[in-house]
């Protein structure tokens, strides 16, 4: 099925989610229903552009149900979202599951493995629905998670992590995130298939990142189990559905391999699961895919369908279409020098004539404003440019391609796909001696391990 071609256009929301990666490590929802997953996870996915500290987040129903992706078809045949009881229903389900959206640790167990003493953080302090007004305001917690932070590489940051700092950042770049999108998990057919599809974009540069320990995954992913050491005293709440395991697993499976880009490429290739074990016993389960970005870079495609400036108007990424032009221009100045006794690359200015683009030329500035236009960072611009220029830095003919027209073209999605691959593989230290060269946001630019 082409999902990715079926679904209406919606710009007015966010069509990426993003969160930090402690976010689903730490809060967990109930075992909730696929339309309150659908709009959860979209809140998440808006909180980032609505959140201002202290204030109340305003959704309305009508938006909640676009976010959710809540149709039905008519007898007429037509798509209408849901109305009436219909949608008065999906409200009841949503505010259980953001009632629950919480960090629950057990700090110490009875001798019974009943909690003894234990800490619950939710994520939102307030939850008013109005059914007047059809709206429900939403006020994130500032609760402290952690005295600590820990950027995306693994620094211990002496600042304190608060709720709304796993759903709102100012550089997602310096924080360990994932990413997915929005649509593809509204219509993946079944709560397990979402619940893999989120899972496994925490590592889709990374398969090897998704092995877990079995029972952690059957809690907090799939979510068909619940021990007496996660309730109190209600034991109604216990259940355990591990004899569906497998039933559930390869129902979610085949679902995410039917994901296709408008093209028809397969999304997800060769995603299968294996189990570890210890004796005859299951101890973990880890999946196994090829790494992918089909479900985020198809939209990174230049086209004259999507947004655009006014003839007539200056653009507000001009600025930064040239700061992209300059950072090119410095990459050319330089070169990438070895120094074996730290192991790091570090960049050195080259001793002769260099290639200059012209940062005023419109010609060269159309092809970065039409990303810039259609929400691409301008970070991500500069970060794809450093790492062409160091793959292709032996080979001075194929430098030569390092220009506008080449890295901002049709195969700028396929290059964005492998930078995270590649903050994996090289640490390059800036050119100290430049220090008005723009900084990355991906730790200077690529000091990362």
């Amino acid at each position: 099925m082409d999902l990715l071609n079926e679904l209406e256009e919606n710009k007015k929301f966010r069509q990426e989610i993003k969160y930090s990666r402690q976010l689903p490590e730490m809060f967990s929802t109930e075992d909730i229903n696929a339309t309150s997953e659908n709009m959860t996870f979209a809140i998440l996915g808006e909180l980032r552009d609505r959140y201002k500290e202290g204030e109340p987040v305003t959704f309305t129903y009508q938006e909640l149900a676009e976010l959710g992706g809540l149709w039905f078809k008519r007898k007429s045949g037509k798509r209408s979202l849901y109305n009436g009881k219909k949608l008065q229903e999906a409200m009841y389900h949503l505010n259980d599951a953001l009632k629950n959206f919480a960090y629950y640790q057990v700090r110490e167990t009875n001798d019974d493995g009943t909690p003894k003493s234990w800490k619950t953080i939710n994520i939102f302090s307030v939850i008013d629905f109005d059914g007047s007004k059809r709206e429900v305001k939403l006020t994130i917690s500032n609760a402290e998670i952690s005295p600590q932070q820990i950027d995306a590489q693994g620094n211990i940051i002496d600042e304190p992590l608060h709720v709304y700092d796993l759903i709102n950042s100012k550089d997602w770049s310096r924080v360990k995130h994932l990413q997915y999108d929005r649509e593809i998990n509204n219509n993946l057919p079944s709560k397990y298939s979402k619940r893999i599809y989120r899972y496994i974009s925490e590592f889709r540069s990374f398969p090897k990142g998704t092995k877990m320990r079995i029972d952690d995954f059957d809690k907090k992913v799939l979510k068909i189990l619940k021990t007496e050491e996660e309730v109190h005293r209600d034991q109604n709440e216990l259940f355990d559905l591990r004899k569906n395991r497998k039933k559930y697993l390869d129902k979610a499976i085949k679902e995410i391999q039917e994901l296709t880009t408008p093209d028809g490429e397969q999304i997800i290739k060769n995603l299968d699961y294996i189990y570890y074990f210890s004796g005859r016993k299951i101890h973990s389960i880890e999946f196994t895919f090829t790494p992918f970005n089909g479900d985020l870079a198809y939209k990174n495609k230049l086209t004259s369908a999507v947004k655009s400036t006014p003839k007539g108007k200056k653009s507000p990424f001009v600025e930064d279409a040239k700061m992209v032009i300059s950072y090119l221009n410095y990459l050319h100045s330089i070169r990438f020098e070895y120094n074996s006794e730290k192991n790091i690359y570090q960049l050195v200015p080259k001793n002769s004539e260099s290639i200059c683009f012209d940062v005023e030329d419109i010609n060269l500035i159309k092809p970065i404003l039409s990303l810039l236009e259609n929400g691409v960072p301008v970070e991500e611009l500069m970060q794809v440019e450093e790492m062409k220029a160091f793959e292709w830095r032996d080979n001075t003919e194929v430098l030569s391609n390092l220009k506008p027209s080449v890295l901002f073209g049709n195969r700028y999605s396929e290059y964005r796909a492998y930078l995270s691959y590649f903050k994996e593989q090289y640490q390059i230290i800036q050119d100290l001696k430049k220090p008005d060269i723009p900084t990355i946001p991906m730790d200077g630019p690529w000091n990362g391990k």
